[in-house]
């Protein structure tokens, strides 16, 4: 019974050492760390900064344009602008006069185009990208007649909600974007079917040079 009692009033000992009265120099024991101690680039923010040239999902870097030069201001039952329709429901056949087709807006088309639709499309537009070239449902050719025939809404609306085998692109790319896309399509086409005849007459004799 001694002993057992000796035993206790050496482990109590033990313990009331470590009630000095103020705090250890020590770091604390942290049986379960989880995420304690972590590398942060930035608090409340992503551990690495975004590397350039690259589209990171699920952040919204990726799919606004951080300069925000072409954003616009649109009230949310303007259909013609969200949506790429009239009010009667049919395709509204030119970009949306709010938006303006500026060498700009043309430049941002083509970046986004290059990297969300040449992988399939082709950065001509022919439909012989990279991934139909191993196999993949090959898209039509832009400068197909039935495509540039269709209303500037309809290639809209093929981008947000999808077309055959075509993803919707609608979480990838704002309203913005994709009218921007719209308008270098319709640049592409203009490559494929312009003649001679639609230069101006004094830049004629350089293109024949």
């Amino acid at each position: 019974m001694k002993r057992i009692l000796l035993i206790l009033a050496i482990i109590s000992l033990v313990f009331l050492q470590g009630c000095r009265g103020w705090r250890s120099e020590k770091p604390p024991i942290h049986l379960n760390p989880n995420m304690d101690f972590q590398a942060k680039y930035k608090a409340q923010a992503l551990s690495q900064p975004i590397p350039d040239n690259t589209v990171a999902w699920g952040s919204k870097h990726a799919f606004v344009d951080e300069t925000e030069r072409l954003k616009i201001e649109q009230p949310k039952d303007q259909n013609a602008y969200f949506k790429g329709i009239e009010s009667d429901g049919s395709f509204v056949k030119k970009i949306p006069s709010s938006i303006i087709v500026s060498h700009e807006l043309l430049k941002r088309g083509q970046e986004r185009f290059n990297i969300y639709c040449a992988p399939c499309h082709g950065q001509d537009g022919s439909g012989n990208g990279s991934v139909t070239s191993r196999g993949w449902f090959k898209p039509a050719n832009f400068s197909n007649e039935r495509v540039v025939a269709y209303a500037d809404g309809r290639i809209f609306d093929i981008m947000t909600n999808g077309y055959n085998t075509m993803p919707s692109y609608k979480e990838q790319l704002s309203e913005t974007d994709r009218w921007a896309i719209v308008a270098y399509i319709r640049a592409l086409q203009k490559t494929q079917l312009s003649t001679i005849n639609d230069v101006p007459e004094e830049d004629r004799l350089q293109i024949r040079e």
